[in-house]
């Protein structure tokens, strides 16, 4: 892997898991890493997995654009799905301040 092909699903990486976020009914993470941290191993583990599967997926930059969309969409699914799972708690309001 070369810097541009890294480079390259870093941004694919971002791009995509802020589309994805936005489609789900939930909101974007709060770390900003996290947005492109799950999207960017789906994309990975797509290109080793589907490889094979998908011969006429076009590749741009050195990733495969059909690959990278179905990697990072399960990733940002799982991702989610493990969030709503562990049910986290929401501030309703802000604690009062003793001045």
């Amino acid at each position: 892997m070369d810097i541009g092909t890294l480079l390259m699903m870093l941004v694919l990486s971002y791009a995509l898991g802020i589309l994805w976020y936005d489609l789900l009914p939930g909101k974007l993470p709060q770390l900003p890493w996290r947005v492109a941290a799950y999207p960017f191993l789906g994309i990975f583990v797509a290109e080793i997995l589907l490889r094979e599967f998908l011969t006429i997926d076009l590749a741009f930059g050195g990733v495969h654009l059909v690959t990278a969309f179905v990697g990072s969409l399960v990733a940002v699914i799982v991702d989610w799905a493990i969030t709503q799972a562990r049910h986290p708690m929401s501030v309703l309001q802000p604690e009062p301040r003793t001045t």
